[in-house]
């Protein structure tokens, strides 16, 4: 086993085209309004296991994952959407699929952006937002399977310290 030398622990829609979420497990979401005086925005908030790299062990053609917990932050929210098919004999995790953005130029010249959150399963979250931050809490972990259980993560956290 080789080490993973972390490039930085505060990622942000800056760092987008290197990133990719696809398999990563959403353990927690939430809304947090408190930031914001008015009450009309919100930031979206989630837990997460996001794997830093997939390697593939040759002799037993298994993958094993560089897999850190994070938060994941998108700031001021608006149009948000949920879509959950939870299937019909129990419900599915939420594994992140893949992450899409659009860029939004209002009239007034401000940015933002589209987001679409793609689930497993027929599943997504969609939301208009400037931007985001990925925080991760501890040095990634080399495993054999690309999540950790709560118990190892230390339970359902949306710290944004490191």
């Amino acid at each position: 086993m080789k080490t993973f030398e972390l490039e930085k622990n505060i990622w942000t829609e800056i760092d987008f085209e290197q990133m990719g979420w696809h398999d990563c497990f959403i353990h927690a979401f939430a809304l947090d309004s408190d930031a914001y005086d008015d009450f009309i925005q919100s930031d979206l908030l989630f837990d997460i296991d996001y794997i830093f790299k997939w390697v593939l062990d040759k002799d037993s053609a298994h993958y094993y994952f560089w897999t850190a917990p994070c938060a994941l932050i998108f700031r001021e929210v608006t149009n948000l959407k949920i879509q959950y098919a939870s299937g019909t004999s129990f419900l599915p995790e939420l594994e992140i699929s893949d992450i899409k953005r659009k860029e939004k130029l209002y009239e007034n010249g401000h940015k933002s952006w589209h987001w679409q959150i793609e689930l497993v399963g027929d599943s997504f979250i969609s939301f208009d937002s400037a931007g985001y931050k990925q925080v991760v809490k501890r040095p990634p972990t080399y495993m054999d399977r690309q999540a950790f259980t709560r118990t190892e993560r230390g339970g359902i956290n949306f710290d944004e310290s490191i």
